[in-house]
């Protein structure tokens, strides 16, 4: 299991810098099927992958925005810069969540024959 989740954070991390941003969802997708993940698992893993990846990334380009693009961004959806962090984690979350499930049933279709345990 914590396999799966340092390849998780370092395949998010690295397409994230150079790739558009449904690259990682397939990386998880990709890990959870590969590694045989329960569903609940995969859900953990993705989710907390993904979130954690994201903010810390928000939070650096946050600290490199010379523009106040951040915060001009926030301020179109009356958000404060740091509700625009915890914006930017929920999305992370939620889109880890859905495609580690995903990466679980894609693992037991196609080799339904070996689960991890819990």
């Amino acid at each position: 299991m914590l396999i799966s989740y340092v390849m998780m954070i370092a395949g998010v991390f690295g397409l994230s810098l150079i790739l558009p941003w449904w690259t990682a969802c397939v990386w998880i997708i990709f890990v959870s099927a590969f590694n045989r993940l329960t569903p609940k698992q995969a859900i953990l893993a993705g989710s907390i992958s993904f979130g954690f990846v994201w903010l810390c990334m928000a939070f650096y380009m946050s600290m490199l925005d010379d523009t106040n693009l951040i915060t001009k961004t926030g301020a179109l959806l009356h958000l404060s810069n740091g509700l625009m962090m915890v914006a930017t984690f929920v999305i992370g979350l939620v889109s880890g969540l859905l495609s580690g499930w995903l990466g679980s049933g894609l693992g037991y279709v196609l080799r339904p024959e070996k689960r991890t345990s819990a």
